[in-house]
Order: structure tokens, then C-alpha cells, then sequence
């Protein structure tokens, strides 16, 4: 196994521990629905505007943080973030009504698409293609980590002292991070020596080049089906598995813990495979795999085979996740990455705005296995989007 260094471990562990914060922040929403829809008396469609809402806001506004990163670095953008992200966070923790609570969680949506287009940017600056898989598997653990550890932390903190101290104990772990990665993250470099300063508007105009190429298009729509097939199943799970089956949020935590475990330990190693087999390939299997899973998924019923499933489901999306941010992050030059990344997490956050709406919707009205039809949908055109990627280099 090659060995990393200090400072490389270092840097995965702040930027894992950023993207942790964020991802939990998002995914912690799902266990608080029953409890939020029950105080402001709102429909299951209702409650996909706090998806929505977060999705959207964090996709118009990462166009704006892209340029700047790329003008003023990757360091100070995650600083900023941690910032406005604390801020969203304590309106949502003093809220009293849900168009409070929905303005909470745009502004968190803004302040957590600028930790994660610093920290994939940083990452892509910082690790050579060649054991970028490794660094992005590393770091993309933190969305696994979060199921494990932040969904059933969400839970119970929910249960115990009401959902908006959840959103308090974020905000403050977002200030303790933010003290933190101003001392043990090390100013970013850039890999070939692109640092020269351009006017805004200039990279404004580059996002106008990403979408008229068929590489950097089709990796944005990549970007876009991949975070579509995961968050279009995932923002229901718990309202399924709770009204179907009558179980509580306490017990369903223990769902997310059995799915989120292995692929906390697995992400790391799906990189280095990466690495070695092709980043291209292991995406291409691993989405696949995940589309036969969802399908699977709401033909269970309570029991071992349902939290099999749920495992397979975690496993599939660890052995993409890696190997998919390695390869879009090298569509484009680090002096444009920033830009390219903020399109990218754009997309990504659209196909999450679009397919917690539709999930919504199908929920309401077919019920849960419509939405994993729609999920493992999304999953098979993540898989073409990559197969249009271009291959002139082994990605």
C-alpha cells in the first residue's frame, strides 16, 4: 500500500471533516420530517420544499463562489462557508414558523455548496490524478460517515430536545470547524501552476465553454443523475419505513447505521482500486449495481434482507463517489477548476432540488417504490452521461 504522507492525511482529514458537517446538515433533514410535518402541519409534498429549497438556492449560488474561489483560493472560500453556513443554521435552530425554518435552510444550502466546491477543488488541486481516487474516496467517506454517525445523532437529539436543537448543535459545530481549518489547513496550491488572477466576468463567460463541450457537459449531467438516484430515495426512506411499517425514528436509525458502515471503511479502498482498474470503469459498474438495489429495496419488508439491501445500496454509491469526483475534477485546469466544480455541484444540487420534488409527488401518490423506480432511473443515465465523457486519457 503506498504511503501517505503527514500532510496528505492531514488535508483529507480537515476536508473530510468539512464535507462531513455539510452532508450531515442535509441528510439530517430526513429523520426530522415526521416531527416537523407534525408541528407546522404540513403534506409530505410540503416538506420537499425544505429539499427543494436548500437544492436550488445552493445550485444558483455556487455559480458566484466558483469564479471567486478561483480568483481568491480554495482556503478562503471554506472559511466564508463555515460562516454563512453557521449563520443558516441558527436562523433554522430559532425559527417558529416553517417559512422561517425554509429560510434557515437556504441560507445552510448556500453556506454548504461553498464547502463543498472548496474542499472537492481543494483536493483536485492538492492530489495528483494519478492517487486522486484515494484522496476523493477518502474524503467522499464523510457522506457515509454522516449516515452512521450524524443521521442517528439527528435522531436522537430530535427525540430528546426537539428537532431545532439539531440545527443549534450544527451551527456550533460549525464554528468549532471553522476555528479549526484556519490553523490545520494549509494554503492551497495549484498543481500546474496556474494562480494568475483573471477578471470575474471572465470566468462567468467559461461556464458558457463547459456547456458547449460534450466532456464537460456530459460530466455535469453525470453530476446531475448521480446525486438524483441517491437523494431521490434517500429523502423518503424514513417517512416509508415509518408509516409503512410503524417503526420509530430511533429504531430507523439503526438502518442508517447498518447501510453507512461499511462504506465508511469501504470508500478508501474503492478509491486505491480505482485507481488501479479506471475510475471510469468502477463508476460505470457501481451505478449499475445501484440501480438493480433500489429496484429491489421496496419490494422488502422490515428485517435482515431490507438492511442487506440498504448495505448493497451504501456500497454501490461508495465505489462510485471517489472515482466519479477524480474524474470530472480532471475534465478542466486548475485555474478554471473552481468554475468547472461550481457547475458541476450546480447540477448536482438540480438533480437533488428535481428529484426530492418528483419524490415527493410519486410518494404521495404511488408511493415509495415509484420513487426507487425513479432513483435507479436516474442511476442508469448517470452511467451514460460518463460513457460521453471524453477518452483520450485513462479516466
Amino acid at each position: 500500500m503506498q504511503s501517505r504522507s503527514r500532510e496528505e492525511i492531514r488535508v483529507v482529514a480537515c476536508l473530510f471533516l468539512v464535507l462531513f458537517l455539510g452532508v450531515a446538515d442535509n441528510q439530517i433533514l430526513s429523520p426530522l420530517l415526521p416531527a416537523i410535518r407534525d408541528q407546522f402541519a404540513k403534506s409530505p409534498s410540503d416538506m420537499g420544499y425544505l429539499f427543494m429549497g436548500y437544492s436550488f438556492c445552493a445550485g444558483l449560488s455556487v455559480l458566484i463562489w466558483g469564479p471567486l474561489s478561483d480568483a481568491f483560493g480554495r482556503k478562503q472560500g471554506l472559511i466564508c462557508g463555515l460562516m454563512v453556513f453557521a449563520a443558516g443554521s441558527f436562523v433554522a435552530f430559532t425559527s417558529k414558523g416553517f417559512s422561517i425554518l425554509l429560510a434557515g435552510r437556504i441560507v445552510a444550502g448556500m453556506g454548504a455548496s461553498m464547502l463543498s466546491l472548496n474542499a472537492i477543488a481543494y483536493a483536485a488541486d492538492f492530489f495528483p490524478y494519478e492517487n486522486r481516487g484515494w484522496a476523493m474516496g477518502s474524503i467522499m467517506s464523510s457522506y457515509f460517515a454522516a449516515l452512521i454517525l450524524g443521521v442517528p445523532l439527528g435522531a436522537w437529539l430530535g427525540d430528546a430536545f426537539g428537532w431545532r436543537m439539531v440545527f443549534g448543535v450544527i451551527g456550533t459545530g460549525s464554528l468549532c470547524l471553522l476555528i479549526l481549518s484556519c490553523y490545520l489547513i494549509p494554503a492551497g496550491r495549484r498543481k500546474d501552476g496556474e494562480i494568475v488572477r483573471k477578471p470575474i466576468l471572465e470566468y462567468i463567460r467559461q461556464y458558457a465553454v463547459f456547456l458547449r463541450s460534450q466532456s464537460s457537459l456530459a460530466g455535469l449531467f453525470c453530476s446531475f443523475f448521480a446525486s438524483a438516484s441517491m437523494m431521490g430515495f434517500l429523502a423518503y426512506l424514513v417517512l416509508w419505513l415509518h408509516d409503512a411499517y410503524g417503526i420509530s425514528i430511533s429504531k430507523i436509525s439503526l438502518v442508517f447505521i447498518a447501510a453507512g458502515s461499511a462504506a465508511v471503511l469501504a470508500s478508501p479502498l474503492a478509491g486505491s482500486i480505482a485507481d488501479r482498474i479506471g475510475k471510469r470503469l468502477q463508476f460505470l459498474l457501481s451505478s449499475l449495481s445501484l440501480a438493480v438495489f433500489l429496484i429491489i429495496l421496496p419490494r422488502l419488508s422490515w428485517g435482515a434482507s431490507l438492511f442487506v439491501v440498504l448495505g448493497a445500496i451504501s456500497l454501490s454509491a461508495a465505489f462510485r463517489q471517489g472515482p466519479m469526483e477524480a474524474v470530472l475534477t480532471e475534465i478542466v485546469g486548475s485555474a478554471s477548476r473552481g468554475t468547472f466544480v461550481a457547475l458541476k455541484n450546480s447540477f448536482s444540487q438540480l438533480g437533488i432540488g428535481v428529484a426530492t420534488m418528483l419524490s415527493g409527488i410519486l410518494f404521495e401518490a404511488s408511493g415509495y417504490r415509484a420513487v426507487c423506480m425513479l432513483s435507479a432511473a436516474s442511476g442508469v443515465l448517470a452511467a451514460v452521461s460518463m460513457l460521453c465523457t471524453y477518452k483520450e486519457r485513462h479516466l
